[in-house]
Parts: C-alpha cells; sequence; structure tokens
C-alpha cells in the first residue's frame, strides 16, 4: 500500500535589525544648547522634532532616532514577505502499519517546512542586515556634516560671547576661522 501526505505553509515573516551609537559632540557650549543647535542642522535634514527627540523615516523604511538629550542615534530597518511552501511525501508501506507510516512522514514533512521557513527568515535577516549597515555608512556622512555645522555655530556663539566677532572664514577643507576683538 501507499500512503502520501503533504504539507503546506503560508506565514508572512517580519525581521528587523538595528543599530545604536552615541553621537561625538564637542561640549562648546552647555549640553541644552549644543543639542539645540543640532535639532537645527536635523530639521533641514528632514528630520521631525518631538520635543528631545528628532526622527526620519527615509523612502527606504530606515527609522532613524537621535536622541538629542542623550547624544545618541538609533538606526532600524525592517522587512517582510509571505512565505508560501508546501511538501509531498510518499512512502510503500505494510496495511498495518498505515497510521504509523502517515504520521512519521507528516512529521518529516513538517520538519522540512519548518527548515525551510528558518531558512528564508535567516537569509531575509541577513539581507536586512546588509541593507542596514550600507545606510548607516550613509548616514554617518549626513550626520557627520550636520554635527560639524552645529559646532561651527557653537563656535561662532561662544565666540561671540568673548568679544566681538570681526571675521569668520571657512576653507575648502571646513576649517573654520573665527576672528575675535577682546
Amino acid at each position: 500500500m501507499q500512503v502520501r501526505v503533504s504539507e503546506s505553509i503560508v506565514r508572512t515573516i517580519h525581521v528587523e535589525d538595528g543599530i545604536a551609537s552615541p553621537l561625538e559632540m564637542l561640549p562648546i557650549l552647555p549640553p541644552e544648547r549644543m543639542a539645540e543647535l543640532l535639532a537645527e542642522q536635523l530639521e533641514a535634514l528632514g528630520f521631525v522634532r518631538d520635543g528631545s527627540t528628532c526622527t526620519r523615516t527615509d523612502p527606504d523604511g530606515t527609522e532613524v532616532t537621535i536622541d538629542l538629550a542623550a547624544a545618541t542615534v538609533a538606526v532600524r530597518l525592517g522587512a517582510g514577505a509571505r512565505i508560501e511552501e508546501a511538501v509531498e511525501r510518499s512512502a510503500q508501506i505494510d496495511v498495518d502499519r498505515k497510521d504509523q507510516a502517515e504520521a512519521s512522514l507528516r512529521a518529516g514533512a513538517v520538519r522540512e517546512l519548518d527548515e525551510r521557513l528558518a531558512e528564508r527568515t535567516e537569509a531575509l535577516r541577513r539581507a536586512v542586515t546588509a541593507r542596514l549597515e550600507a545606510k548607516v555608512a550613509e548616514l554617518k556622512h549626513e550626520l557627520d556634516a550636520a554635527i560639524g555645522r552645529a559646532t561651527i555655530g557653537a563656535l561662532t556663539e561662544k565666540a561671540g560671547q568673548l568679544g566681538q566677532i570681526e571675521s569668520t572664514h571657512e576653507d575648502e577643507a571646513g576649517n573654520v576661522t573665527i576672528r575675535v576683538r577682546l
């Protein structure tokens, strides 16, 4: 006698990966003022401020959150997929072992489906992690530039506190010279 079993699975999976790291800002002015200057630069980059955080969701789904008070950045990316898999198994067996053989075939088919689901989930997770790593590298340049502009603003403000600013000059390398009359 031949026994045949068929198992299928349809699942929607979602994987997410994220990273958080500190922002390196020079303590030129009090932390609250440095946070304000950075927030102004971030808003110019499309971030939305809500209290002490600035957030942005990019078109690719990447969520970037800057905690101004803690001076940290968190980047999160997720992806989902609908997975459909099916397995068929059959075997020639004795009539009196039909139920046991069918249960064994079904258990093997379920195990194979679980393994396929795990493989597809892991592949999606690796793809999300690779996309996140690329996005973080791109974002680093953008945030470094914003922090640089905030630092220049802080230096200019600090120089103004020391005396009268006579001139400000920024060269091609991004170095800033501020002349102050004391």
